[in-house]
């Protein structure tokens, strides 16, 4: 369905406010909470829903639509707070449609090309819990949930975005950089990633799975085609008031090493390489997710002011204090 996720009646109706069980007896932890009943109870709050499992090709179509009725309805330019892969969207139709914004506060962004969401498609377990949800996602749930697929980077992409370090992997023979395709199944297949993983939980691999993944990494690639001014034309000058909070809480995930082994972990293969999602990985600081180089849109994009706390990445945007500062340091930069 070229890379389309098929319709189903679950309609996302509002943000994640905090995890609870019992019917809500029992709160687990917070998610947005303190953020959402602080702006609810300070400023003009316009929640944008989405659904994980779409393709964010879509997503952002939709918050196109979802910024012109806002400004419609308030007669402003709506000011945007974004998180996590929310502020991927959120750089996609900056790109295209600069003059919806008022300004930008980007919160523990998943801008950058990365790698690290591979082992969210390859391994039960670790990264793949929400709070305290196990079951939620895993790797076989995720060939239904593509949206994250939207994070991997292109060959060259760190470099065109301008980042410091751009090795996300590293031959373990030499140490040499390498420069894989994570828009090309073939890839996947090559180096054992996602559901050709051992411990992927996907039994079986049919020819339907895998060209429904191809076109979603097609859709993948083209969606971050459009993330860079240089290929949108976006200009700096067009840009609205734009500034970053991020998280330096801990040392998080960045690059992994591949191996070749004749004990490789792949199904129906004799050896050859495999990249190894559990030893010789390499870190940056970051949220736990997030690096903090990554937290910051293309240089090509001005950014007027970068806030570190020390939270950890779901919870960067509850620091309501410096949240408050940004924005309404953001209105100054407009005026």
């Amino acid at each position: 369905n070229n890379g389309n996720q098929v319709k189903d009646n679950l309609i996302a109706t509002e943000a994640c406010h905090s995890a609870t069980c019992m019917c809500r007896m029992v709160k687990l932890g917070d998610i947005y909470g303190p953020l959402l009943d602080h702006l609810e109870k300070t400023r003009d709050l316009h929640v944008f829903a989405y659904d994980w499992r779409l393709c964010l090709d879509e997503t952002a179509e939709h918050f196109t639509q979802f910024l012109r009725n806002v400004k419609e309805i308030t007669g402003q330019s709506p000011q945007v707070v974004a998180h996590s892969m929310g502020c991927l969207i959120t750089l996609h139709v900056l790109n295209h449609n600069p003059d919806i914004f008022h300004s930008i506060l980007f919160g523990a962004g998943a801008m950058s090309p990365n790698a690290s969401v591979a082992k969210d498609y390859s391994l039960v377990g670790e990264k793949n819990t929400i709070v305290r949800n196990t079951t939620m996602f895993s790797p076989k749930i995720n060939l239904s949930n593509p949206a994250a697929l939207h994070f991997m980077a292109y060959p060259g992409e760190r470099e065109l975005y301008g980042k410091p370090t751009t090795a996300l992997f590293r031959d373990s023979d030499n140490n040499n950089s390498l420069d894989l395709d994570l828009h090309n199944i073939d890839t996947w297949k090559q180096y054992k990633i996602g559901i050709y993983h051992s411990e992927s939980g996907v039994d079986v691999v049919t020819k339907k799975m895998e060209t429904w993944f191809q076109s979603v990494l097609d859709k993948a690639h083209n969606f971050r085609l459009g993330l860079l001014p240089k290929n949108t034309g976006l200009k700096a000058s067009d840009c609205p008031p734009i500034s970053v909070l991020r998280g330096d809480h801990s040392e998080t995930e960045f690059s992994y090493t591949v191996r070749r082994s004749s004990k490789s972990t792949a199904r129906n293969d004799g050896g050859s390489s495999y990249v190894d999602l559990k030893e010789g990985i390499g870190y940056l600081r970051g949220d736990g997710r997030v690096t903090l180089e990554d937290t910051v849109p293309p240089t090509d994009i001005p950014v007027c002011k970068i806030v570190t706390n020390a939270r950890e990445h779901s919870e960067v945007l509850n620091d309501l204090e410096n949240v408050d500062m940004l924005l309404n340091l953001l209105i100054t930069e407009r005026k």
